[in-house]
């Protein structure tokens, strides 16, 4: 029996052109280290995060090699086959999530200490628990960087169409605050915007529609206190031109490119006195226990069960083998163009999710 581990050869900001996929024999029945589990990989997702990573423009590196090379994947769950002789939170057909960024899901298995996973619900979808970390905790923490948020503030932002933006429209719900969506010209606005309302949104305007009317014109009416900008540049500087006095900008990612410019008027810093924040996940995640983040990711489990927030949509691409490996590595390059490659599309593209 094989397995198969990503790697990429060397840091570039063409992913595609730099990958190659290892066949290797499985771990089997061979000894695994006293603390170590070994894992059996079910679903990774292609987050903006790897692409930095792979980049070089991200500073937490990859933790584990194969041949030399570096294995991404920061984010996934996979299923406990087998664990050490000292491991005893875990068992085998637990499933569980990275600790912390640099683990290495890009893999079919692999032997990790017990101590860099964590252990999480076998009830939900593997594309859907992959993404607990990365898209559930990212949303829910945003909020919860904004302290002075109260039930009735209304929040704003970017980028609207990603899982994050939508895991953040409908925590933002639970705690009373409507949302308004911004999201790119696209052939396709009315049918995302039904989505987006479906989902918990307010409002939905696009970038054109908001810069057109005005940021003022279209914040008649509401008070704006949160804006979470993941583009940047123009897109966030009409997110910032939003707020309301005393609101808060937070900006978790340059969608928009690294090369963009956000204006600090003298409005905004003195007249409306808004607070300027970036948010980091793993910086935001040291303020939580492990026992902390385990009771986190129980509590969005539960949300998940009881219907009261639903996953969105990801494209699952179907990690398959055949006889002769080359289609394998053409499905990934593929995924890997399409998401971070010469030919990325606007902002906006559906997380694509690997289930193995």
């Amino acid at each position: 029996m094989s397995a198969q581990t990503v790697t990429f050869q060397r840091q570039s900001t063409e992913p595609a052109s730099l990958i190659r996929i290892y066949r290797h024999d499985a771990v089997g029945a061979a000894p695994i280290p006293a603390d170590s589990v070994l894992l059996k990989f079910l679903a990774a997702p292609v987050n903006p995060l790897d692409l930095l990573v792979i980049a070089g423009r991200y500073p937490v590196q990859p933790h584990h090699r194969y041949n030399d090379e570096p294995i991404p994947g920061y984010d996934g769950v996979a299923r406990v086959e087998r664990v050490g002789t000292d491991v005893e939170a875990l068992k085998p057909g637990d499933h569980v999530i990275p600790r912390a960024h640099g683990l290495g899901t890009w893999r079919t298995e692999a032997v990790v200490p017990a101590a860099a996973v964590l252990k999480v619900s076998k009830s939900l979808e593997p594309p859907t628990a992959s993404l607990l970390k990365t898209g559930c905790s990212t949303a829910y923490l945003l909020l919860e960087s904004c302290p002075s948020l109260c039930p009735g503030d209304w929040v704003v932002l970017n980028a609207a169409t990603g899982w994050i933006a939508r895991m953040v429209v409908q925590f933002a719900l639970l705690k009373g605050c409507p949302s308004i969506c911004v999201i790119r010209d696209r052939d396709d606005v009315e049918a995302t915007r039904q989505s987006l309302l479906n989902q918990g949104a307010r409002a939905v305007v696009t970038e054109s529609q908001l810069a057109k009317e005005g940021p003022a014109e279209i914040a008649a009416g509401m008070r704006i206190t949160l804006a979470l900008d993941a583009v940047f540049g123009q897109s966030g500087q009409r997110l910032a031109a939003m707020l309301a006095p005393g609101g808060t900008f937070i900006n978790y990612g340059s969608l928009g490119g690294a090369g963009g410019q956000l204006v600090l008027s003298q409005e905004l810093i003195f007249w409306k006195q808004i607070t300027f924040k970036n948010f980091r996940l793993s910086q935001a995640l040291s303020r939580y226990t492990e026992d902390a983040q385990i009771d986190l990711l129980s509590w969005f489990t539960e949300l998940f069960e009881e219907g009261k927030i639903t996953a969105p949509p990801v494209n699952r691409v179907d990690w398959e083998e055949d006889g002769d490996g080359g289609n394998l590595e053409k499905k990934v390059q593929s995924v890997l163009a399409r998401v971070g490659g010469k030919v990325r599309p606007a902002v906006g593209c559906t997380k694509h999710v690997v289930q193995f």
